[in-house]
């Protein structure tokens, strides 16, 4: 199963211009002026200067949900963020995600505002100029710069840190941070949200990183960053009562999906499954209506329609395609999904032990309204 939870604000700070805010940018950057390279009016940066990301989100309804058994406490948590731009990315490199150890505050400026706005989160202030507050002062807690004092503060430790490496790949983040989120559900710390950054030495040293930009929770596409929420709800009791389809030809139609969904709504699609050629055989009914199940190694995934980007990636811990008396079927929440926009389901199935791996893009496509 999966669900998503949206952020309820966002902000980049930037080391260099300590004291901006960002809070309703429609982008957050990881960004790296490293010492020593060109500026943009032919000088060389006199020292290094990095950007970092604060993300929070509200979890009330998640701990509800956790309480009433809805949403299992073994489920898993990715902080999912779509890149927007890059520039002079190096091959390879790392992005951690911490816990935010002191609150801030998200404010209402742009990067590009001038006169810039200084109210909300910077750099140099958690809740801006007026208030005063600086980052670093709480206790049994990392932060550091390398140029101007500041850049929030987050715990570490096992547990604490979550992170994902890059190399020649796709720059968009799907980091597990399944630690970070139960240490807030559980009251084990305040929940201040995710500062993302990269590792102290990669901010100091001489290498270029360049810019990494995502889609913030502003953004106007359908790309906004997401907490997602993803467990296993398949169920396999009617695995008996039907065939599993061999290595014949064989159509998988979807049953009752229907042209749209509310955004509320919650519905379970049934697949029927047939071999697509029945071996002749006297029968009094149609050999064409003998159904069959998908093997057990059978997922499913979600995909914008339009855009291709998959929302729902194959997973054999949360996208089991489940069979019951009826035979197959999946469960969706729509909630989790933009509103006006059409999505497409995929199948993937595994047959004769995983040497045979079919993926289904049939017209399995559905539209979410408001």
């Amino acid at each position: 199963m999966y669900h998503a939870i949206y952020p309820a604000f966002d902000a980049t700070i930037y080391e260099f211009n300590d004291e901006t805010n960002t809070g309703v940018d429609q982008i957050v950057e990881l960004r790296k002026l490293a010492m020593n390279s060109k500026a943009p009016d032919g000088t060389f940066w006199a020292g290094s200067y990095n950007s970092r990301i604060l993300m929070t989100y509200d979890l009330t309804s998640l701990s509800s949900s956790i309480v009433s058994g809805e949403i299992p406490t073994n489920a898993n948590y990715y902080l999912k963020l779509w890149h927007a731009n890059i520039d002079n990315l190096p091959v390879s490199y790392d992005i951690y995600a911490y816990p935010v150890s002191e609150s801030w505050t998200n404010g209402n400026g742009s990067y590009g505002d001038a006169p810039i706005q200084k109210e909300g989160v910077s750099w140099k202030y958690r809740h801006g100029v007026n208030d005063g507050t600086l980052w670093a002062s709480g206790s049994n807690v990392d932060y550091n710069y390398q140029s101007n004092v500041g850049g929030g503060n987050w715990y570490t430790g096992s547990g604490y840190e979550a992170s994902q490496s890059f190399q020649f790949g796709d720059p968009d983040i799907r980091m597990n941070v399944t630690d970070i989120v139960n240490k807030w559900i559980s009251n084990d710390i305040p929940n201040n949200g995710f500062i993302l950054k990269r590792l102290e030495s990669a901010e100091s040293g001489s290498d270029i990183y360049g810019s990494l930009k995502f889609f913030s929770r502003e953004t106007h596409t359908v790309f906004v960053p997401r907490l997602e929420v993803v467990w296993d709800d398949s169920v396999l009791s009617g695995t008996g009562s039907f065939v599993e389809i061999g290595d014949n030809e064989y159509t998988v139609y979807a049953k009752n999906i229907k042209p749209s969904y509310a955004q509320e709504s919650r519905t379970k699609i049934r697949f029927g499954v047939r071999d697509t050629f029945p071996v002749r055989a006297y029968s009094t009914s149609s050999n064409y209506t003998t159904s069959k199940r998908m093997p057990t190694s059978s997922y499913y995934s979600i995909k914008d329609y339009v855009t291709q980007d998959v929302i729902v990636p194959f997973d054999e811990n949360s996208t089991r395609v489940s069979c019951d008396s009826n035979g197959n079927y999946i469960n969706i929440r729509m909630e989790a999904f933009m509103p006006e926009r059409f999505y497409e389901i995929q199948l993937k199935v595994e047959r004769d032990g995983g040497d045979i791996v079919d993926i289904l893009d049939e017209t399995y496509i559905f539209k979410i309204r408001k």
